[in-house]
């Protein structure tokens, strides 16, 4: 359960774009709110396998040459994290047009002691691949993670109406899938570079529905979070839905306003929620200041700049 005590054992956010703008990894990362150290010859977990969306947004976050480990599942690149047999996890978390990735949020959610290291923001373009000499009208299979499928399904109504869709764990996987089958009717929904990976070929491009489509992607740790007030601020808060319009009326201050917020039931009684709650601005003496101000049961989760 969460605790009101000023619990601060998760550590920081940071943008990919201070990366990208000339920092490498196992450099001391700092703008003009913060200073963050990313851990050198870091060892990253990911959802994988090989040519998944997160493991593209590890590479934009610590480079194209940083040892990233695919894994099945994101409870496993978590698992491998908490083991202390990597550095790093990183799992998306939301998608314009699917929304919250729930299932990884729990995930973070579930173990207290997991931290948040940074954050990245990776534009989606979605393809249908299929094997060399596949046509469109040979397709009566269509495999993709349940985000890919939601991203697809208008063009899928359209063009594969009557085609079967399998959910698997990860784009990638039902790429690797589609190039280990011996069916010629079957057919994935992934990236250009998985496609690449796989070796196969590409039927039709940006099928998404949103040309803006993009997927947020935490970077998790177990480190402490950082406490200076920077472009972000995120905690959790635990209690009774009465409670939470009282809470957001404390984070709309000066500086700091509500940006995301997504909701989970506690597990425990009817009635009980955890919330994931972003801030556009604050840091740890701003959540000291919101926590003395509710009843709602706080932890904190870090601030992390952005750009």
């Amino acid at each position: 359960m969460f605790r009101k005590k000023l619990i601060k054992y998760m550590p920081v956010f940071i943008s990919a774009m201070i990366l990208l703008s000339g920092c490498e990894a196992g450099k001391t990362v700092s703008d003009e709110n913060s200073e963050i150290n990313i851990t050198q010859n870091a060892i990253i977990s990911y959802l994988g396998p090989e040519g998944t969306y997160t493991e593209e947004a590890a590479k934009l976050f610590f480079g194209e040459e940083s040892d990233t480990r695919p894994q099945k599942t994101v409870a496993d690149a978590v698992d491998m994290l908490l083991d202390g047999n990597c550095d790093y996890a990183v799992i998306p978390q939301e998608n314009t047009i699917g929304g919250p990735v729930y299932d990884y949020i729990d995930e973070f959610l579930s173990h207290r002691e997991l931290s948040v290291a940074g954050e990245v923001e990776l534009p989606i373009r979605q393809a249908l691949m299929a094997k060399d000499g596949v046509r469109l009208d040979n397709i009566k299979t269509v495999y993709s993670h349940k985000q890919g499928i939601v991203q697809g399904a208008d063009w899928l109504k359209n063009n594969l109406p009557n085609a079967e869709i399998i959910e698997v764990s990860s784009t990638a996987e039902g790429a690797k899938m589609v190039s280990e089958s011996d069916s010629g009717n079957s057919a994935a929904i992934a990236s250009v570079g998985a496609a690449r990976v796989y070796g196969l070929s590409v039927l039709a491009e940006n099928i998404q529905m949103n040309e803006d489509n993009k997927t947020r992607f935490y970077i998790l740790s177990t480190d402490e979070p950082q406490e200076n007030a920077s472009g972000r601020m995120v905690f959790t808060a635990c209690g009774e839905a009465s409670g939470l319009s009282e809470l957001l009326s404390k984070t709309e201050k000066p500086g700091i306003k509500p940006l995301y917020i997504h909701d989970r039931p506690e597990k425990t009684v009817m009635g009980r929620y955890i919330w994931l709650i972003e801030c556009e601005g604050g840091g740890f003496e701003d959540y000291k200041k919101i926590a003395d101000a509710t009843e709602l049961e706080l932890q904190y989760r870090g601030a992390f700049p952005v750009k």
